[in-house]
């Protein structure tokens, strides 16, 4: 796990490396990035800081915040905003959380299967490891037992050093058949 892990890292490095570099830092209004508009609406600041802000929020346990709406004053024959669009934008925020929740709850879930399938392979790589030292090993005690029989077979073929055996008296006397 810790693999994956290293890996998310690097990329969001990279991600936020390149962004630095190009200054290509400007976030592109999608239904995905209407929750950090909202967001950004709710804390009164820009896009940007959105998210740091609400950090430091949660980091130091607010849950709940009076913010200074600077609203200019409405022109003449407008209305000013009143608190049904605050909570409409509250509900949306609400729903675009839930998506991101459950986004986060995927990606969570695909992490796991990677995870595992990352030992599965990793399993699978130690038994071929194994399976390729024995194999090895018995390529050593065939070439072992190739050259013992090659020996052998040089010795066998070797004519013998010992003196011939005399033929005995009996083979070379010459046998009498005739009757007397």
């Amino acid at each position: 796990m810790s693999a994956i892990a290293n890996f998310k890292k690097r990329k969001l490095a990279e991600k936020a490396k390149s962004n630095a570099t190009t200054g290509d830092a400007q976030i592109t209004i999608t239904p995905a990035n209407t929750a950090l508009k909202l967001l950004a609406q709710l804390l009164g600041c820009d896009e940007s800081k959105a998210i740091e802000t609400a950090q430091e929020y949660v980091d130091q346990n607010i849950h709940f915040f009076n913010v200074n709406m600077s609203v200019d004053p409405a022109a003449p024959g407008e209305e000013k905003t009143d608190i049904s669009n605050v909570e409409h934008a509250t509900d949306q925020l609400n729903a675009s959380i839930e998506h991101v929740s459950d986004a986060a709850a995927t990606i969570a879930n695909s992490a796991e299967q990677t995870t595992s399938a990352a030992s599965n392979i990793e399993s699978a790589a130690d038994k071929a490891s194994d399976a390729a030292s024995d194999l090895a090993y018995q390529a050593d005690d065939i070439n072992n037992a190739n050259s013992d029989l090659a020996e052998t077979v040089k010795e066998l073929k070797k004519p013998s050093a010992a003196p011939k055996s005399s033929n005995s008296k009996s083979k070379t006397k010459q046998k009498n058949s005739s009757k007397k």
